[in-house]
């Protein structure tokens, strides 16, 4: 008994090394590629620039910085290749009798394949790592990363190379086709972002006021290590991430050998193998589809109707391709009931949505919830991190404002839909229980002056928005000051006496700015650099509106640096806008406006500084005025473009196009 057990585990032991030998075989040509790969992507991109010359102009901290975009195919490709090749005997009949014959159990066949994946997934970054540290010393690395960053990169690079391939092992076991398998890693991998996405394209159009940008753009990357791994030449994972991937391998690895236990031999060639899963796709994919279906034409379109239509037309399109994949034929069969479920469920959400039941759209916390409230133009003032904290109102009276400028937004819903704004409102309630409620809407400014006005020409709000308030006076070095314009003249101010002079000025300007002046459509005359501290800055535009600051400057004789004049102007040409032969919507360049200026009888050549002056100072930026009138730079030899109102126009512009 002591030696048929003997001679037992002496023929599985054979079996398992005759097993390795063809995964060698048959995979091995997947690490050696990918070696290659970062081979080219790193240590050769480290020898081509070795001399001192070429070093001079490399700005790198760590090893994903060389050649990153070849290193993220290899690193999202080759994961999810090998797992397709690697347990390809699972969707080959032949294959799979062979293996599935021999005297070995199931457990140690996966384990034996799916363990043997991932040393042909480390070796080649190991060696890679090996060979630049070889390189580290005689190269002079030290320049430009610690060793601690090559660990740093084996690290990460591994971590998320697994994450892939277990996500590909997993997945390839629910299927019997490698197409599929592969099509299907990467969809499971995309999934929650992909989700996310669709939701929130989906969710305006029912919760009004829903902050779809904002949640579209809050760190997505998370939920994905796909889209996190486009990040990894900026940023490494925190703790936190890392402890979730890793609870990842550890979770794909156990559900893939739970997976493949229960797999039935003769399931291969199927899309998948296992009956329940094929309702889960078809009405998933069902549901993707049709989210992409209303959101594209709810979009595009607007309007209850054509969002139902894209909705129908969306689920039609992918019940249908869930079906051709899972009979793989074009020629379906289609289960009525199925669908007639499907579409039940879905009016059912829909009437959810449609009804407000949740009561998201009229859920306003109250005064002494909230321990401080955001207001903004848009969530990018929020979410921005080149900003150390956003805009924060904390004074009762500001978020009073706030919150009854809020509720009348929300009384005014069914008018704001017919007839949306161009203005967008962002608000942040940040309450003491530490939750917090986001709205984002879009509406116009002019018919809620009387809340915008307290609250922007209030001390907290203007001093959370302009930086002029963190200069200190005497900490100024030196002011610049750049004109908006094509021109290539700047102001500078450095004595002492005459930038405390100036920052009193401005900071008396930004005081005593109304709401009109701060919303305005005038385009600055200069955009203002204030250093102080050493090394910090700080920014501002200088408004038309700030007189006395432009006085200052004239008394400074530092007025001609400081902004645009008709010194600069060659001449300019006016018309208006109708007479113009160019379709703004479509797009356009200056070029082609002035071209279709200068060769138009109707336009109107000025020359005389005294009138180029004055419609520099009634001109406005955008290009959506009754008039137009193009400048020409001689400096520079360019163009820039501006427009008129009927009641900003100059008269001698008026009377000559008459």
């Amino acid at each position: 008994m002591k030696w048929g057990t003997l001679d037992m585990q002496s023929r599985t032991s054979l079996v398992k090394r005759e097993i390795l030998k063809t995964i060698f075989r048959s995979v091995g040509w997947v690490s050696i590629v990918y070696f290659l790969g970062l081979f080219f992507a790193i240590p050769l991109d480290i020898i081509m620039n070795s001399s001192e010359e070429q070093r001079k102009f490399l700005d790198i901290d760590n090893l994903f910085q060389y050649n990153f975009q070849i290193q993220f195919v290899f690193n999202i490709s080759v994961p999810v290749i090998l797992s397709v090749f690697l347990f390809r005997y699972t969707q080959v009949k032949q294959y799979s009798d062979l293996m599935h014959s021999l005297p070995v159990k199931r457990a140690s066949i996966f384990h034996q394949y799916a363990l043997t994946g991932i040393m042909l997934l480390i070796s080649p970054v190991l060696l890679i790592a090996l060979i630049v540290l070889i390189m580290y010393q005689p190269m002079n690395l030290q320049e430009f990363y610690s060793i601690g960053e090559i660990f740093n990169w084996v690290g990460i690079t591994l971590l998320f190379n697994i994450v892939i391939y277990l996500a590909g092992v997993s997945v390839g076991m629910l299927t019997g086709l490698s197409a599929v398998q592969g099509a299907l890693t990467y969809i499971f991998l995309l999934l929650p972002v992909g989700l996310i996405i669709l939701v929130s394209i989906n969710l305006p159009f029912y919760l009004f006021g829903y902050p779809d940008q904002y949640y579209m753009a809050s760190k997505f990357e998370k939920f994905s290590p796909l889209i996190a791994l486009t990040q990894m030449n900026m940023r490494t994972p925190s703790s936190a991430e890392a402890a979730i991937y890793l609870f990842l391998i550890l979770s794909l690895y156990c559900l893939g050998l739970q997976i493949y236990k229960r797999r039935r031999m003769e399931a291969v060639s199927h899309a998948l193998v296992f009956p329940i899963t094929k309702p889960i796709f078809k009405y998933g994919v069902t549901f993707c589809t049709m989210l992409l279906g209303g959101g594209y034409f709810g979009e595009m379109r607007g309007g209850m109707s054509w969002l139902i239509a894209g909705y129908v037309f969306g689920a039609l399109i992918g019940y249908a391709a869930a079906e051709m994949v899972l009979q793989k034929s074009w020629r379906v069969t289609i289960n009525v009931k199925g669908l007639l479920a499907y579409t039940a469920l879905m009016a059912a959400l829909f009437a959810i949505f449609q009804f407000d039941f949740t009561q998201y759209e009229k859920s306003i916390p109250r005064g002494n919830e909230i321990e401080r409230v955001h207001f903004s133009e848009s969530f990018y003032l929020y979410s921005d991190i080149d900003h150390e904290e956003p805009l924060y109102l904390k004074e009762y009276e500001n978020i009073d404002l706030v919150r009854r400028f809020h509720e009348t937004i929300v009384k005014d819903e069914n008018r704001l839909a017919e007839i949306p704004g161009r203005d967008s409102v962002f608000i942040v309630y940040e309450l003491k229980n530490g939750e917090k409620l986001i709205r984002d809407y879009r509406i116009n400014k002019k018919e809620y002056k009387p809340f915008l006005k307290l609250i922007y020409e209030s001390d907290e709000y203007k001093k959370a928005t302009n930086e002029i308030y963190q200069v200190s006076a005497d900490a100024a070095t030196k002011l610049t000051i750049t004109p908006t314009g094509p021109v290539t003249k700047r102001a500078v101010i450095t004595d002492d006496k005459d930038l405390k002079e100036a920052i009193e000025i401005l900071t008396e300007e930004v005081d005593s700015a109304s709401f009109e002046e701060l919303q305005g459509s005038d385009e600055p005359y200069a955009h203002i650099e204030i250093f102080y501290n050493d090394s910090n800055k700080a920014y501002m535009p200088w408004y038309p509106s700030y007189s006395r600051f432009e006085k200052w400057l004239e008394e400074k004789s530092l007025l001609n640096e400081a902004r645009v004049n008709s010194n600069d102007i060659s001449y300019a040409l006016a018309a208006k806008a109708k007479d113009i032969d160019i379709n703004f919507a479509a797009g356009y360049s200056y070029e082609e406006v002035f071209e279709e200026m200068r060769d138009s009888k109707s336009a109107v050549k000025l020359t005389d500084k005294e009138q180029i002056e004055s419609s520099l100072k009634n001109s406005e930026g955008f290009i959506d005025g009754d008039y137009i009138i193009a400048f020409y730079f001689d400096e520079q030899r360019t163009i820039d473009i501006k427009s008129f109102t009927e009641k900003t126009v100059p008269a001698f512009i008026k009377e000559r196009l008459q």
